[in-house]
């Protein structure tokens, strides 16, 4: 037992570090060629691979009809405005401040449930909602009072943000089909659909443009995304959240803004302002008072692991923003 923790513990830091150090790399690649190719070519061959994985394990590849609008709307929150608006935003912001920025989808994913499936929140819970949004704002406007009355913002952050909402849409409609289709399927046919449907929108607006060729660093970074951070890191996640379950594997997620930040001070000569610690600080304690006062971690575990969700649909739907934000992190940064 206590070999397989340990054994857990590494793929998931492993998992975390790669995940961290992903927007580093991210950012090589968009200094070379447009978001919008990068993001299409990407997700076609992360579908088609996963597609070739699902043949292998016998499972069944095509969903049942009723669900097709779900995976194509899924495809366009999470490959062309998510995918999309993180790299764009790489364009003019820092890899410190996407890390950072990143770390409030639970948040974000929980308030948008409140919302849209009426979940109740506890005060402690609301209390860590309005500790990460003003964490986000103090670093969205770098701390001053001017910007934030102006709404002058780093346009960049906001792209950053913009991704965070979507991602969190992804996952309250993750939970509407995951008992009708497979965790790598939803993957797979969302993100084929969303890769082809960005790449049609931009090449009929004429804005698909494809570069004659990239240097060595950027095509190894492009790689490393494709691969290492589409890929493999989630297998090494699925299995080491195996072992522990998702309350303890979230606990490794807070691994990847301190990744974040320092390959962006060393390998980006950016530098760590006073503002982003302090907005880093807000949302990350946010982020722990909403898990802290989360439903019983067990029960979400059982969903996760078997796919189990002949469960009673009030009760399923009142734990839905937890069960989002656990479930998003087995398929984190795949979008």
């Amino acid at each position: 037992m206590q070999t397989n923790k340990l054994t857990a513990s590494a793929l998931l830091i492993c998992t975390c570090v790669i995940w961290g150090i992903q927007p580093m790399f991210a950012k090589f690649v968009v200094r070379e060629m447009s978001p919008i190719p990068m993001d299409s070519i990407r997700y076609t061959i992360v579908a088609l691979t996963l597609f070739a994985m699902l043949a292998w394990r016998g499972e069944k590849l095509l969903p049942p009809r009723r669900t097709w609008p779900a995976l194509f709307t899924m495809g366009i929150l999470g490959v062309c405005i998510n995918n999309v608006t993180q790299f764009t935003g790489l364009q003019y912001s820092t890899v410190t401040n996407f890390t950072i920025i990143a770390t409030l989808t639970p948040i974000v994913t929980a308030l948008l449930s409140f919302v849209l499936i009426h979940e109740r929140l506890h005060r402690l819970q609301w209390l860590g909602i309005c500790s990460s949004l003003c964490g986000a704002l103090y670093l969205l406007s770098n701390g001053s009072l001017a910007a934030i009355l102006t709404l002058s913002f780093n346009i960049g952050d906001v792209l950053f943000f913009t991704s965070q909402v979507a991602w969190a849409l992804y996952s309250i409609i993750v939970v509407r089909i995951i008992d009708d289709v497979s965790p790598f399927a939803i993957v797979a046919w969302s993100g084929l659909l969303g890769s082809l449907t960005t790449a049609a929108g931009a090449a009929y607006f004429g804005h698909f443009e494809l570069p004659s060729l990239l240097s060595p660093l950027a095509l190894g970074s492009y790689l490393f995304v494709i691969f290492a951070g589409g890929l493999i890191a989630m297998i090494f996640w699925n299995k080491g959240t195996g072992i522990v379950g998702p309350s303890q594997a979230a606990v490794f997620m807070n691994i990847m803004p301190l990744v974040g930040i320092i390959c962006g001070v060393l390998f980006l000569d950016e530098q760590l302002l006073i503002s982003q610690a302090i907005g880093g600080v807000l949302i990350l304690g946010g982020v722990y008072l909403l898990y802290g006062t989360s439903v019983n971690a067990s029960h979400c575990t059982d969903i996760l692991m078997t796919g189990d969700l002949s469960i009673n649909r009030s009760k399923y739907l009142s734990q839905s923003s937890f069960f989002c934000s656990r479930l998003q992190r087995r398929r984190a940064f795949l979008f």
